[in-house]
Order: structure tokens, then sequence, then C-alpha cells
């Protein structure tokens, strides 16, 4: 149903002309097709999906095992902008669904570093079970209420009323998050030239941050006191550790923002610090790959979608799409 250009190399063009390739046949028939335009967006999308994967194999194969991570970086990227590209013609953004777009591509770019990360020391985990968590945390509660000489009658008492107040959490909690990672090993961190200290990370990727941010906010800070009690009553095997990584902070946002910040459960990343901190953890240097190929997604869409980015504006800050959603660096 499609092809990739044959001729290849790691280069951002190069991908770039074979993506596009690949995908204008199909995307001039859709356009022709009857039907809604969402459901023409979906059947793109599967192609898209197909394409990317082709895409990686085909360039990853052509390239040494060292530069595995800034392969895979590059033709994720490439892909964006030709997924962005055939979104618009087949169906106009609007502010609400670029916002919305626009954080999930930038989210899958930072995760796709621990996925093909150039330090070997780290490794993903699976969130901890709510249930289990909170069964944990009661029985070393109740160990040391105990510990302490109480009476059996006092320790019932006194557990009864804390777990009242466990109640107040409801039934679940959701523990997982956007990058769940753990440091295992220190001897890669010297060849890299950082150090990182063991530890279990959980990491939350925004978009952006601004004035709708309230429900979320208090979901981050009951997620992070969870963990935090974990570290108090030492039930982890190591520390655990939460990270907020926000690319664009709207001025609306920046108080929510410190309020998870000045909690003391939260370690904010803002802008260029996510980058560093995607650096320190996994090796990969993504302001240099950005550099050395020269990205910049208004630049690299093509002419008729570069225009309607620039020419739309945001109702809130008044800014064009361009700046506003794809400006990530």
């Amino acid at each position: 149903m499609y092809k990739l250009v044959e001729k290849y190399k790691l280069d951002k063009n190069t991908i770039l002309q074979s993506m596009r390739t690949s995908s204008s046949e199909v995307l001039e028939r859709i356009l022709q097709e009857k039907g809604k335009k969402q459901d023409k967006t979906k059947k793109m999308n599967k192609y898209l999906d197909a394409i990317h994967n082709d895409s990686f194999k085909i360039f990853s194969e052509q390239v040494d095992k060292t530069q595995m991570s800034e392969c895979a970086f590059l033709v994720y990227y490439c892909w964006i902008i030709v997924s962005i590209e055939c979104r618009n013609s087949l169906w106009k953004y609007e502010s609400m669904d670029l916002s919305r777009r626009s954080g999930e591509l930038w989210e899958s770019l930072m995760k796709l570093c621990w996925t093909f990360p150039v330090k070997k020391n780290i490794r993903r985990f699976t969130s901890p079970n709510f249930e289990d968590v909170q069964k944990k945390i009661k029985n070393r509660f109740i160990g040391k209420l105990e510990g302490n000489g109480l009476t059996e009658e006092i320790v019932t008492d006194i557990f009864n009323d804390y777990d009242k107040i466990w109640s107040l959490l409801g039934a679940s909690i959701n523990l997982n998050s956007d990058e769940l990672f753990e440091t295992f090993d220190e001897l890669e961190d010297e060849m890299v030239g950082v150090k990182t200290k063991h530890e279990k990370v959980i990491i939350d990727f925004k978009g952006s941050y601004g004035s709708n941010e309230k429900g979320n906010k208090e979901r981050l800070l009951t997620v992070a006191r969870v963990y935090d009690l974990l570290n108090y009553y030492e039930l982890t095997d190591k520390p655990y550790r939460c990270i907020l990584a926000v690319r664009t902070i709207e001025e609306s946002g920046h108080n929510y923002l410190r309020q998870l910040e000045s909690s003391g459960l939260w370690s904010i990343k803002r802008g260029s610090e996510v980058y560093k901190m995607v650096y320190e953890y996994t090796g990969f240097n993504v302001i240099d790959v950005i550099n050395k190929h020269k990205l910049s997604i208004i630049n690299d869409l093509n002419e008729i979608t570069a225009r309607y980015m620039n020419s739309n504006r945001t109702s809130k800050q008044d800014k064009s799409f361009a700046d506003h959603y794809l400006t990530w660096w």
C-alpha cells in the first residue's frame, strides 16, 4: 500500500522525504473518500503508524548501535511532522485539539529517550497496586503503635481513627504516571559524566500548565503523598522521587506549580530543565540532537501547514499556534 524511499541515511530531510512519499498517495485517496473527518483521520493514523514502524526498522538497520537513541528520536520527530501535516490536511486543527495533541506528541518524544536510553543503568518498573501499598503502610503503622507498649484497646482505637483518614483518599488511587524507572548501577554514570543516585523516579510530563490544572494538582499531590509514605515507612528498596516535567508554563499556571513545589513532594522541571533531566537519567542529549539536525517544528512543516499554524491564533494567549503549541525548545 505504501513504499519507503530506498536510499536513506540518518538525516532529517531524507527521513521526511521518505515518510512524505509513503503517505502522500494514501492521503490523497482518503481526501477523495466520502465520510466524516474523524473517520478519515482514524484511517490515516493507521497508515501513519505503519509508516513509522517500517521507517524505524529500515533506518535503524543502517546505523551503528551507538546511534540507536538518536535514530529513534529523529525518526519519531519526523513522523510527528508528517502526522501533523496529514491531520491538518484532512481536518484543520482547532486550538483545543492542537493543545491536546501537541502535549501527547511531546510526551511521547520524551518517553522515547527511556525506551532507547544511552545509559544502561535504568529500567522501567510497574506502578505499585494501591490496595497493596495501603495494607503495607497500615501494617507498619500498627507495628509502630504496638512497639510503644500501648494496650490493645488503645492501639485499636488509634488505628480506627487512622483508617478513617485513609478512607478520605477513596477506594483506589492510580499510582501510575507517564514514566516510572529506577537507577540500579552507577558504573555507566561515570562513563557518561553525570552521577545519579539509586532511586525510583516517577515523572509526569505536561506539555503546558495553565489555569485548568487545579484538579490535576490535587491528583498529583495525592499520588506523591502515597509514595512519600512508602519512603517514610521504609517500605521500598530505593527511595521514590516524583518529578513534574513541564514544557510550557502559562502565566495562570505558576501558582499551582509553586504549590506543588512548596509541598516538597514534587520536583519541578521547566522548559530547558526538562532536557537536562532527560540527559541526566538516560544519557541522551536532546539539545545536541536538536542542534545537530536543526530541528524546528514550524520550519520543518510543509509550507501549507506552516502558514496555517502561523496565521491562526489562540483566543486566550493571543499567540500563533506555531508559537504557543509547536515551539518545544
